[in-house]
């Protein structure tokens, strides 16, 4: 028999690895005793958090997903048409046209760059002429800077909670590709890239907008529940349409404030353009639930995927759903 010490440790460690959070002291104390007592063995309680709702729930419904809406092309272009009008071009590759006044920046700031895609493909694009950059991962750091070769890009580390490292006034574009939904304290970090642009500066934003936490309204959930009952049901997802708390264990900052992102926008920031992206219906049908959808010489995908991009733009027109995802360009109210 282990000593108490060991089974306490073993026990916290399987908290961990199933729950991804510290034992509760109920749980703790009743799983301790069960396996001093030889009711239980360390096998019987991993198999019992596993088997738990909680445990089931951070399995099958982590919030991230290998299949995402935007893997399916038609999605692609249904977001570029509400995005600038045409099904073509994104809202990037827009850019040359609709802001061709403003174009190259001379200096550009990268809200939370990951692994640095944004402004590579920004600067190949002639968008800006010279590049900063930040993230709060020194592994995305590292891998951005191996894989800048030659382009004018500045990476520095910071947090869009504190933002430390800003300087005011000193940036013609700032681009926030969906990190301001991860953001705790939205409005002081609203408030400070508001200040480090320059007068005549643009911010350019893909948000995610919706319901924070992912807690749709009941009408949005029946909504979604019935347009999913009419689909065949190959194409039906499996998933629980309104994700519970216990998915965002994964990653804590996911939608935090999302519900807040554009108000707060607004309070910093005049709109210069903007389009909402919809998303209240197919979104979440769609969210780990796109294999079938992919065959698109099927007439029935393409069909039925059709017809919950309809669904999606009636109730958001008849604002039965709120906006999920928003593209929206600003300038700086802190002339």
């Amino acid at each position: 028999m282990a000593s108490k010490q060991k089974i306490e440790k073993s026990i916290k460690e399987i908290y961990q690895k199933i729950l991804l959070r510290e034992p509760d002291r109920f749980g703790f104390d009743y799983y301790v005793s069960q396996v001093i007592n030889g009711n239980l063995t360390l096998q019987n309680i991993e198999q019992q958090l596993s088997d738990s709702e909680e445990g089931t729930s951070i399995k099958n419904f982590s919030h991230y997903s290998d299949k995402y809406w935007n893997d399916l092309l038609p999605i692609q272009k249904y977001k570029n048409n509400l995005a600038t009008g045409n099904e073509n071009p994104s809202w990037l590759e827009d850019l040359p046209s609709r802001f061709k006044n403003s174009i190259p920046f001379k200096k550009v700031l990268i809200v939370g760059c990951g692994n640095g895609w944004l402004e590579r493909e920004l600067f190949d694009m002639n968008i800006g002429l010279e590049f900063d950059a930040f993230d709060i991962s020194d592994e995305y750091l590292k891998e951005s800077n191996e894989k800048k070769g030659n382009r004018n890009i500045t990476y520095f580390k910071d947090d869009i909670n504190n933002l430390q490292n800003l300087k005011s006034k000193k940036y013609d574009a700032i681009f926030n590709f969906a990190i301001l939904h991860h953001a705790t304290e939205i409005d002081s970090a609203l408030k400070k890239l508001s200040q480090c642009l320059k007068p005549d500066g643009l911010m350019f934003n893909e948000e995610y907008v919706g319901p924070a936490r992912n807690k749709y309204s009941d009408e949005q959930l029946q909504l979604m529940l019935e347009v999913n009952s009419d689909l065949p049901e190959i194409f039906r997802t499996k998933h629980i349409l309104r994700p519970p708390l216990a998915n965002f264990r994964v990653e804590p900052s996911e939608a935090i404030h999302s519900d807040l992102v554009l108000s707060t926008f607004k309070k910093y920031f005049d709109i210069v353009y903007e389009r909402n992206m919809n998303g209240g219906i197919a979104y979440q049908i769609l969210w780990n639930n796109v294999e079938h959808f992919m065959n698109y010489d099927d007439p029935k995908s393409k069909k039925w995927l059709n017809y919950l991009l309809e669904r999606d733009i009636y109730y958001s027109n008849q604002k039965r759903v709120p906006v999920m995802f928003w593209y929206g360009v600003g300038t700086s109210k802190n002339k």
